[in-house]
């Protein structure tokens, strides 16, 4: 147990002490742009389907990145991308809102471990989607 012990110390004595060789050696590609993500958390892209809207809103994916404190989204789609505002987060709803072609649209979203679920408010009402992590 003793020896145990004293490997555990030396061990984070080592991690802690000892500076990481070759960290500038990490060539910049398009994989390290993507987050590392904990499975419960929001951060990450999302798949996402939307029914009875035109076809080329029918899909799309919900990035969520954060910075510092503040949650950013972004919607990818087939013609574009689109900028969140009011971003919100409260537990495992996340609130925001998007300017589609001038009209404002609200969506609210609530995650179930990699399931996600929720709603558009718009000018031409409210539509339901569905989705999942992207894994």
């Amino acid at each position: 147990m003793k020896k145990l012990f004293h490997f555990g110390v030396l061990l984070l004595a080592l991690l802690v002490f000892v500076p990481a060789a070759g960290r500038n050696d990490i060539p910049d590609t398009a994989e390290n742009d993507i987050p590392i993500i904990s499975k419960k958390k929001w951060v990450g892209i999302w798949d996402y389907t939307v029914s009875d809207v035109p076809p080329e809103y029918t899909n799309g994916q919900i990035h969520v990145t954060k910075s510092g404190r503040d949650y950013l989204v972004e919607l990818v789609m087939e013609y574009g991308k689109l900028s969140g505002k009011s971003v919100m987060l409260k537990s495992k709803v996340l609130y925001f809102e998007v300017d589609l072609d001038g009209a404002p649209i609200k969506i609210t979203i609530n995650r179930e471990d990699d399931s996600i679920s929720g709603e558009a408010s718009t000018p031409d009402g409210v539509f339901f989607l569905e989705g999942q992590r992207r894994e």
